[in-house]
């Protein structure tokens, strides 16, 4: 296997302060959040602009890293779904990645 080495170039800050707090997506009631790059990366928005899409991969401090699947928005009526399936704008608290619109 591949080893990978992840840097991160910036942080996700919100008043959220722990996971009981957070709501699964933004309409329900998320409070605002910013994405503060590091200094030394910063030359790497030059060009970006307000309405430009930005992908940013997110590794929740929080996240279990052996969950594999679960039952989509913890709802265990509903199949189980592994944890890269529909990773945009992703739903669960194990996954780890977001969308987001500059």
């Amino acid at each position: 296997m591949n080893s990978c080495t992840l840097e991160p170039v910036g942080f996700i800050r919100s008043s959220v302060k722990g996971r009981e707090d957070a709501p699964r997506q933004g309409p329900e009631g998320a409070p605002d959040a910013w994405l503060e790059i590091e200094p030394r990366f910063a030359e790497a928005l030059l060009g970006m602009e307000v309405g430009h899409e930005l992908i940013v991969i997110t590794w929740l401090h929080e996240a279990k890293r052996d969950v594999l699947k679960g039952h989509p928005r913890s709802d265990e009526t509903r199949p189980l779904t592994g944890v890269l399936h529909a990773l945009t704008c992703a739903t669960e608290p194990a996954r780890a990645a977001s969308c987001y619109r500059a």
